[in-house]
């Protein structure tokens, strides 16, 4: 054991993090005592000798560093914290460690990226989980203004989503695009993380940057059983986006009969017209689905004017 004979050498900072790194907790625990470290000492890359054990999974030397008065809250070049660290290697047990012992749960990395938001992104269930218990802020938007819950949505983790509405987040915040976890779920089809999202009280008309309603981008896609429980729930029908184009105008374009059927039995507006001033029945008629335009005009649709 050289590091043992070495112990009180010149570069007794060194001596600190290399023995936190190689998990010597008796070495650490002479160098805390010798008084002759600072537990909170950087090195070049801002790293603390308690990011280092996080990162080694060490939780004997955390909880040694812990109780020698380390400061938690330290980020290195990246902006990861011992918290951070501890997500990012999925050790729910030393962020339950740190969550108990005051780690600031709401700091971001150098993506702006709380812990929380990490974990969801990856799918990291238990340490959501741990990370919410603890009093983490589930709104908090990174860089794009993305939040937990849209990212949670974006990646289909339904269980995840099913936390963060039970922990209390706001439903409707918006990304920089003008995305919500409501719009996110209906582009990729996901009904079950829909219908969490409808019951938790999501707005169902928010327009994206686009004016993309969740509505709209269900009824484009095809997803009949999320446009079927959009109507259900009183999702406006005839929302114009930036070209003019409404939910059953797209539903006409991209074929969806049944779609298109569901959309004028529900009472959509049959004649509004895009900004080419063509209706739902001119898009049909252009693309040449003539049982839509049948269905259309047996339903007292028009053409342009």
């Amino acid at each position: 054991m050289d590091f043992i004979s070495n112990l009180f050498g010149t570069d007794k900072t060194q001596n600190f993090f290399e023995a936190c790194k190689l998990g010597q907790i008796e070495n650490v625990e002479k160098l805390l005592k010798s008084d002759k470290v600072d537990i909170n000492s950087q090195d070049a890359y801002g790293k603390t000798a308690l990011i280092y054990a996080v990162n080694k999974g060490y939780r004997n030397i955390v909880e040694s560093l812990i109780k020698g008065g380390a400061d938690l809250n330290i980020q290195d070049e990246n902006g990861d914290t011992a918290l951070i660290s501890a997500t990012k290697i999925e050790r729910g047990d030393i962020v339950e460690l740190l969550t108990k012992s005051g780690a600031d749960l709401n700091i971001r990395d150098g993506n702006c990226e709380t812990a929380l938001k990490f974990a969801v992104k990856v799918g990291y269930r238990n340490i959501v989980e741990l990370l919410i218990e603890g009093g983490a802020d589930l709104n908090i938007q990174d860089r794009n203004g993305e939040t937990a819950l849209i990212s949670a949505a974006n990646r289909s983790h339904k269980d995840i989503v099913e936390l963060l509405i039970k922990g209390g987040v706001d439903v409707n915040l918006q990304d920089k695009n003008l995305n919500t976890a409501l719009n996110a779920a209906a582009k990729i089809g996901h009904k079950n993380i829909v219908e969490l999202l409808v019951n938790a009280g999501a707005d169902l008309d928010v327009q994206d940057k686009n004016g993309n309603t969740a509505l709209i981008y269900a009824a484009d896609r095809g997803y009949r059983g999320i446009v079927d429980l959009f109507l259900e729930s009183g999702a406006n029908l005839n929302i114009q986006e930036e070209n003019g184009l409404t939910a059953l105008m797209l539903s006409a374009q991209s074929g969806n009969m049944d779609i298109v059927d569901l959309l004028i039995k529900s009472g959509a507006d049959l004649n509004i017209q895009d900004e080419n001033s063509n209706t739902a029945l001119d898009i049909a008629a252009e693309m040449e689905f003539n049982e839509i335009v049948d269905l259309l005009v047996e339903s007292g649709a028009s053409f342009r004017s």
